[in-house]
């Protein structure tokens, strides 16, 4: 069995010359024998290895006499050993997980800890070819997908598995034909853990059904990985070709999109979302089809995602965003209520505005441009303040007619996310200029003005 896991580690590369290695060591058979493994490895390769015990704070006694063991074990081979203390029960209760879950995040917080405080360390891992069929079933059971089905990957950076090659009952034989001794964690044998459920209930009575099922899940998920692995291709070429990716997000093109098979479709949207999310975890095929579903709905959707992120609709893409939290606005910022003074600077939202009073000159043309504008100062009845847009919000559309300034937003196209950043120059509700789009009609200069309001926006490009 020995040079069977060797091969297998060179096959993956788990351990370069000289990269040390720490191996999670509880003190049962597959960490222990995991760990005489690498010992040997490691003087053939030049890597030198680290036990690390995790005590759970669980089994009482049981769990002191395993911590005694590994520490004595660690002693007599001549392989550094380090324990940590961890209070899962509380954790469990603090973060509202089983006793399994909380287990599992200690000892990986663990891990993490040690590979900080250890750059270049990678951490093995003692699952074996059991472990894996078990875990495809677990999944399986719990309506995963393709990459689910894949299992465990022989390595996943900064973890190596390079027992994966083997089935327990290898591990069990030739750790008695070495001699080699190991301690059994009695709460394997509890079958309130649904660790030992599948094995107990499902693997065994497999095996007796239908002899080496183990071994073809495990070939199974193997070829599941490599299709994983090409759909993934694929997944990212879709995301260059089809999506913009920037630091607000990722917009995905409808054009585009149609045009993908429902599978690409599907794992595209669920990138995007875990490169916002920062991990896979808590995304599922269900939110992928909620996604998805947008394309064929109304503008403005949205589908509201676990980790602050959500999905909407927009003008020809389906753009994918962390939630923003709004921001402390000013309420407004009043300009020009002293008929003598003539010019005013003021600053909002991190614009400056210059704004001067003037009569009205001979031959004097009105600028065209989407950032200076001219008013008719003696129309503004409240007073001319810069502040964002509010409910009941209108522009005058001449000859009487008015038109809610949320209707006129999205008839500009402008995201929903984005309105509530558009500054206003405002007089009450009437909105004067909605600044780099359009003014209201009731404010131009005509041939009975006698001030002008000149705005411009200091720091735009013109």
């Amino acid at each position: 069995m020995k040079e069977k896991v060797f091969a297998y580690m060179e096959k993956y590369k788990m351990l370069p010359a000289g990269t040390n290695v720490l191996v999670g060591f509880s003190g049962g058979p597959d960490s222990t024998a995991l760990l005489i493994l690498l010992q040997e490895y490691g003087l053939r390769h030049g890597n030198q290895i680290q036990a690390v015990h995790v005590h759970h704070g669980i089994r009482g006694e049981s769990a002191d006499r395993d911590l005694a063991f590994c520490e004595a074990f660690c002693r007599e081979h001549g392989i550094p050993f380090q324990a940590y203390y961890r209070d899962v029960p509380g954790l469990a209760k603090s973060e509202a997980l089983s006793l399994e879950e909380a287990g599992r995040k200690a000892r990986y917080d663990v891990f993490g800890q040690c590979m900080e405080e250890r750059p270049g360390m990678r951490t093995a891992l003692a699952h074996h070819q059991n472990d894996q069929a078990e875990t495809m079933l677990f999944r399986l059971m719990r309506g995963t997908g393709l990459k689910g089905l894949g299992g465990m990957r022989p390595v996943s950076m900064p973890y190596i598995r390079p027992l994966l090659c083997v089935r327990r009952d290898e591990i069990l034989r030739w750790l008695k034909q070495e001699n080699i001794l190991w301690v059994e964690d009695e709460s394997n044998e509890d079958l309130s853990f649904e660790r030992n459920c599948i094995p107990r209930r499902l693997i065994d009575p497999m095996e007796l059904i239908r002899p080496g099922s183990v071994a073809r899940l495990v070939a199974a998920a193997q070829r599941l990985q490599e299709d994983e692995d090409f759909l993934m291709q694929e997944t990212e070429r879709a995301q260059e070709r089809y999506a913009n990716v920037t630091d607000r997000g990722c917009d995905i093109r409808l054009a585009a999109f149609a045009e993908l098979h429902p599978a690409v479709q599907k794992r595209l949207v669920l990138y995007c979302a875990e490169q916002l999310h920062g991990s896979a975890r808590d995304l599922t095929a269900v939110h992928a089809e909620q996604i998805c579903a947008l394309a064929s709905g109304k503008r403005g959707s949205r589908v509201v995602l676990p980790g602050g992120i959500y999905a909407v609709l927009g003008y020809g893409e389906i753009s994918l965003r962390n939630v923003e939290k709004k921001p402390e606005l000013p309420a407004e910022l009043p300009v020009m209520r002293d008929d003598s003074v003539l010019q005013e600077e003021h600053e909002f939202l991190g614009e400056r505005f210059l704004f001067s009073l003037e009569p009205v000159g001979k031959n004097e043309k009105i600028p065209t441009n989407c950032y200076t504008k001219w008013f008719d100062y003696d129309k503004i009845r409240e007073g001319a303040v810069l502040r964002t847009r509010r409910p009941g919000d209108y522009l005058a559309n001449g000859k009487g007619s008015h038109k809610k300034l949320k209707d006129y937003l999205i008839d500009c196209k402008v995201p929903r996310e984005e309105r509530d950043k558009c500054i206003l120059l405002a007089d009450g509700s009437h909105v004067i200029w909605v600044v780099g789009l359009r003014i209201s009609e009731e404010y131009k200069v005509s041939s009975r003005t006698k001030r002008i309001l000149k705005v411009r926006k200091k720091n735009a490009e013109e």
